[in-house]
């Protein structure tokens, strides 16, 4: 589509911090996006003030929260034009050029599979989506001629990288991780840090979830199996350095020994605009800081303090279905300790653990993998096996 057209956009999760962030995006620049579609799962109060700003098309919420949806918008004295529609409804509309994804976790695999299934561009915020739907979701993908743009800070960039290097001249990537609040911590303090401690990230301002795997560094884990997949990239040349300015977001090595990096001040609503614009780039609509006096460290990862991260390549180089073990033991694990009844190490030892018995027990699995259906089933076999597992934490504390 010409640039100066209007991006027909559906938004998935609109209420959460990528939604949120999306939709400044599209208050930066509302001659270039239209929002056609919007969709939440339970806020109801800020998906009422979201309905009443961008009047969108079609609506998806819970359905035990339509009553309070409409009860909030009638109290605006709102008169609402809305449909209400399935997510899988919303993604596959024609009038749809765009579909945002910013819902965390294994929720997200389906809205992605189904945009990726009606050929449509696609931002994914996501790295469960990726991990889970591995090969599938990029040979699907090929066959629809849809597009899979990544949103995630450090693939965002490493994006711009690639695309402006021949392949044959790349010898390894890199991404970069802050390390998190505990980088400069023992790892006795590491194993017992309080959840409130985990949950206070340095740099970023996310959701529950992903500050935890922060603090753990498994989402670099995760980050180095995302790269694999969106750039063809075997995980044994995906490099990780710690840089707690999070300025540099990623680089490539050429193979005459230079290094490219790819900086920015950490602020999420650039790698979104890009997804967004792409394949166009705008001037920024928003003010950010000046990175230039800002320092730079590099350190190499502490993989005796942040086991975490051999996660990653370990079930990269395992392949299907290890990265969606991954992340279904991951959602277990972090889910108990938030809930208080682990400690923060125990997340390390329940994913490790889980992967490690599927790794012997193979046949309990779907194998190959070739459909969401088989996605599914491994997500839930995997997930009930970490709750045992969990489980088994929690009877010896």
């Amino acid at each position: 589509m010409k640039n100066k057209e209007k991006k027909r956009i559906a938004l998935i999760g609109s209420t959460g911090s990528i939604g949120t962030q999306c939709l400044q995006v599209v208050d930066s620049l509302p001659e270039k996006f239209e929002i056609i579609g919007i969709t939440a799962m339970t806020n109801f109060k800020l998906l009422a003030k979201q309905i009443i700003k961008y009047k969108p098309k079609y609506v998806c919420i819970a359905p035990e929260k339509r009553a309070e949806l409409e009860r909030e918008l009638k109290e605006s004295s709102f008169k609402a034009n809305f449909e209400y529609a399935e997510i899988a409804d919303i993604v596959r509309r024609e009038e749809i050029d765009l579909v945002v994804v910013g819902v965390p976790g294994f929720a997200s695999c389906e809205p992605v599979f189904n945009a990726v299934q009606a050929g449509k561009e696609i931002a994914v915020a996501s790295k469960e989506a990726i991990l889970c739907l591995g090969k599938l979701l990029f040979e699907e993908a090929e066959k629809k001629k849809a597009k899979i743009l990544p949103v995630d800070s450090e693939h965002s960039s490493l994006w711009k990288l690639i695309d402006s290097y021949p392949r044959e001249n790349i010898k390894k990537v890199y991404i970069t991780a802050s390390g998190g609040p505990f980088w400069k911590h023992d790892k006795s303090k590491i194993e017992n840090a309080p959840y409130e401690e985990v949950i206070k990230h340095p740099v970023w301002n996310m959701g529950v979830k992903i500050t935890v795997d922060s603090a753990l560094l498994i989402n670099k884990a995760f980050e180095i199996i995302e790269a694999s997949y969106l750039f063809s990239i075997p995980a044994e040349k995906i490099g990780v350095k710690i840089h707690p300015e999070a300025i540099v977001h990623s680089a490539i090595e050429l193979k005459d020994g230079t290094f490219i990096m790819s900086a920015h001040f950490p602020d999420m609503r650039i790698p979104i605009m890009y997804a967004m614009l792409y394949p166009y780039v705008e001037d920024i609509p928003f003010e950010i800081p000046s990175i230039w006096e800002k320092p730079l460290n590099f350190f190499e990862p502490d993989f005796e303090r942040f086991p975490s991260l051999l996660l990653g390549w370990r079930c990269a180089k395992l392949k299907e279905p290890f990265p969606c073990i991954l992340v279904s033991a991951d959602e277990v694990a972090v889910e108990y300790f938030i809930s208080r009844k682990i400690r923060f190490w125990d997340i390390y030892t329940i994913v490790e653990k889980t992967v490690s018995y599927f790794e012997k027990n193979r046949d309990e699995l779907p194998s190959p993998m070739m459909s969401i259906e088989d996605v599914k089933k491994i997500y839930e076999i995997s997930k009930k096996k970490a709750k045992e597992i969990a489980d088994s934490i929690t009877k010896k504390t």
